[in-house]
């Protein structure tokens, strides 16, 4: 930044020894104009040194312009390395985030973990609580002699519930869509298909009657473009199978496939169903306690006519005495020559409806 200051001295200081050396000379060829030489110089020495002072002014403030300007850059280049640092430490903290998912992804059971999770929510979405159970206890299985513990039941009323099992069956399919080779895709198809029919076999076990759940298990796969590709016939977008097999084979296991999509269209319909039901049960309950209560109206009416029976037998027996008192009085009336005092008076009977 000082260099050309130091260009500017160096010419000042040239320019000066230069004309000091002509006025040396002049001084030696006119002695009289001695004064006038000394006038002229102190003149040029004054305008060099205001000269080089504007100079020296100006390159100052240039200067301190660039200074200002380097300072701004400076600042904001480092602003731009904060903001960058920081970005890559967010890019850094998705990568991980990231590479955790696909760990989790790539072992079996976390994975069954995440299906687990999304089923239990779309359950909560759906359903009051206590309509539904998480890791239920469905007994000892009689063919193995393990215990059956289901992902989740909905339960239907309190003899029957509806069992389903989250099943996330994603290794071979990924491994079809990534796959180039029409061979490899094709042994890797065989795979994905036996894979599936292992995990039909594992929730058809959740059909137990005899212990509580409904004839049929709901196998719940959280991934929308496999339930698709089975019911296209279509594995990954790049294989045509007869997929619809699956299906077929779902059913003679009494095992109903749902994705996440349309298995909350089946939970609201369930959901109808049930609400449905409660009303129907409730106007049933109503009904026999209407039921009960005319027998009670019975009861009571029983009462009242024998009631009405005794009182009309007291009226009676009332009236008759009442009449004999009369007779009474008469009878001492005629022996003491006086008048009856006694006024009779007759109490109706209560109306008999019988």
């Amino acid at each position: 930044m000082a260099t050309p200051y130091l260009i500017l001295l160096s010419v000042l200081v040239v320019i000066t020894i230069g004309l000091a050396i002509i006025v040396f000379f002049l001084l030696r060829k006119k002695p009289l104009e001695k004064n006038e030489s000394l006038l002229l110089l102190q003149q040029q020495i004054n305008y060099l040194s205001q000269a080089m002072d504007n100079r020296m002014a100006e390159s100052t403030k240039a200067i301190q312009t660039q200074s200002n300007q380097s300072s701004k850059i400076l600042s904001e280049v480092s602003e731009r390395l904060a903001q960058l640092d920081s970005t890559n430490k967010q890019v850094v903290n998705h990568t991980e985030k990231i590479l955790e998912l696909e760990n989790i992804f790539k072992n079996p059971k976390q994975k069954g973990i995440v299906g687990e999770f999304i089923l239990e929510n779309q359950l909560k979405n759906v359903f009051p609580p206590g309509q539904y159970l998480i890791q239920h206890k469905l007994g000892i299985d009689e063919k193995t002699g393990k215990e059956l513990i289901v992902d989740a039941v909905i339960i239907v009323d309190k003899n029957k519930m509806i069992p389903i099992d989250a099943k996330f069956s994603a290794d071979n399919y990924n491994r079809i869509v990534n796959e180039k080779d029409p061979r490899q895709r094709e042994e890797l198809e065989k795979l994905f298909i036996q894979d599936m029919k292992n995990r039909i076999d594992e929730t058809a076990k959740y059909v137990q009657p005899t212990k509580g759940t409904m004839d049929y298990a709901l196998m719940f796969i959280p991934a929308d473009r496999i339930y698709s590709d089975l019911l296209d016939n279509e594995i990954g977008g790049v294989i045509k199978s007869n997929t619809r097999n699956l299906i077929d084979y779902a059913h003679e296991k009494h095992v109903y496939i749902f994705s996440p999509t349309n298995f909350y269209v089946f939970l609201m319909t369930i959901l109808q169903g049930l609400n449905s039901f409660k009303i129907s049960e409730f106007a049933q309950e109503i009904k026999q306690r209407v039921e009960f209560l005319s027998k009670h109206i019975a009861s009571y009416e029983e009462y009242m006519k024998k009631l009405g029976s005794n009182l009309g037998t007291t009226v009676s027996s009332y009236n008759n005495a009442y009449k004999e008192f009369g007779k009474i009085d008469k009878d001492v009336a005629r022996i003491t020559g006086g008048k009856s005092k006694v006024n009779i008076k007759q109490i109706e009977r209560p109306l008999n409806n019988e």
